[in-house]
């Protein structure tokens, strides 16, 4: 009698953790509030930030959507779970609450990078790849933001 209710004790202890660790993929983006003279110019600082990070842009940028999602990037290597693949999803919006000097508009930026990894055992071959989702790359995402504020800070835009 006392077997079976210690069971469905540590089961319904142990279930509530076991959920936590199947959810894998986790958002971790970049925001910050950055100033610019014109839309325009954050636009082309987002696009050659990503560029400079060895992102391929291509037909992912939207300047209407205010949105650039890049293309993969591929890091392979001889082992099952080691290798990866990352892509830049970057997005902004006017800011509501705009704070920035007079000839300045303030821009919401959001910066992601999006990671998953190879599960496949013929790991260096990406026709053969078996991508599974893994945390973001809040890293890289700020690596992205500072070189946006650095294009933008030094007026080579």
């Amino acid at each position: 009698m006392k077997i079976p209710s210690l069971v469905s004790v540590l089961l319904l202890l142990l279930a509530p953790g076991y959920s936590a660790c199947v959810t894998v993929n986790q958002e971790f983006p970049a925001e910050r509030t950055i100033s610019a003279r014109t839309e325009f110019e954050l636009w082309q600082a987002l696009r050659i930030a990503v560029d400079m990070s060895d992102y391929p842009v291509g037909g992912g940028a939207d300047s209407g959507k205010r949105e650039i999602i890049s293309g993969w990037k591929l890091d392979l290597a001889p082992y099952k779970g080691k290798g990866f693949r990352t892509r830049v999803l970057a997005s902004y919006q006017p800011s509501k609450d705009s704070t920035s000097p007079e000839p300045l508009k303030a821009f919401d930026v959001t910066i992601r990078v999006e990671k998953d990894t190879n599960e496949s055992y013929r790991s260096l071959d990406p026709s053969y790849a078996d991508w599974k989702a893994a945390p973001d790359d809040l890293g890289t995402a700020k690596t992205i933001m500072q070189r946006v504020e650095s294009l933008l800070g030094t007026g080579e835009i």
